[in-house]
């Protein structure tokens, strides 16, 4: 958010590459202001590049959530835009400054889509303590199509990217992360390594009740886990077009067994020192 750091931390780096990540990514809020670091802060880190004159290769993160139908799941093209959450919305404003902005470099805006793996700071004191509890069960008993980026996949696709012909890459927009799957898929192989058991299902219904509940007591600013949004979001499909960046990116560990060991060796070992209840459950 402050240009003349920025220049200075560009010269004084001598940067060639830049990739752009920061961001306030929750969807706690419906007043775009309150995400204004993400596209009014976008616009900085542009202006600032510009000046500089230097850079070589640049990549800017937006975010799966510029699109989102269900009629449509997939976007016809990637100016194709249907914002989902007014988090959303700021991260389309960052793509569309992106495109305006006249760079000299390459550049390339990813959008990442479900990040997890070590060193997710949400995970562990929500979906992963609660599957680790047994107090995760599945809402439908049909497949929900989701697309999630394990963080060494990630990282691996944009590191690819900045080593790429700039033919390939070049004002291009690629969606970052793994192949779609069944969402339970992913959170039973979470559940049978922490509690060698997989995960149960319930009815919709129940559900639907629980998230209505949960609306009433985050109005009365009681945290809860479950609400109505996050509710529509488990029995969504929402899958996003990953496949053409793993064709040309590849990725770090296509494993999802062997992803899924490394986060919970990982909640065993380092998350007990960030985390109340894994620490308390190392110590049990």
């Amino acid at each position: 958010m402050d240009e003349e750091m920025m220049d200075s931390m560009l010269k004084k780096c001598n940067a060639g590459q830049f990739v752009h990540l920061a961001a306030r990514t929750d969807t706690l809020s419906d007043q775009l202001i309150d995400y204004k670091e993400n596209h009014e802060g976008t616009l900085h880190v542009l202006n600032s590049i510009k000046r500089y004159g230097k850079l070589d290769r640049l990549i800017v993160a937006s975010t799966q959530y510029v699109y989102k139908s269900a009629d449509n799941p997939i976007p016809k093209d990637f100016q194709d835009f249907k914002p989902y959450t007014v988090y959303g919305q700021s991260k389309v404003l960052t793509e569309e400054f992106t495109h305006k902005a006249d760079l000299q470099c390459t550049w390339t805006i990813v959008r990442p889509t479900n990040i997890w793996g070590p060193w997710h700071m949400r995970y562990p004191v929500e979906l992963w303590k609660m599957i680790d509890r047994g107090m995760y069960y599945h809402p439908v008993s049909h497949p929900v199509i989701r697309t999630y980026g394990y963080v060494k996949n990630i990282v691996h696709q944009i590191y690819q990217i900045i080593l790429a012909d700039e033919l390939v890459v070049h004002k291009k927009t690629f969606y970052i992360g793994d192949p779609s799957i069944d969402s339970y898929k992913w959170i039973t192989e979470l559940s049978l390594k922490l509690r060698k058991r997989k995960v149960r299902r319930l009815p919709k219904t129940l559900f639907s009740l629980v998230a209505k509940m949960g609306d009433v007591l985050r109005l009365a600013r009681i945290p809860f886990p479950l609400y109505s949004l996050r509710f529509k979001n488990m029995i969504e499909d929402y899958p996003a077009p990953t496949e053409p960046t793993v064709e040309l990116f590849g990725q770090a560990e296509a494993d999802l067994t062997k992803n899924v060991n490394e986060t919970i060796k990982w909640l065993e070992t380092e998350a007990p020192n960030y985390f109340e209840y894994w620490k308390n459950r190392r110590q049990a």
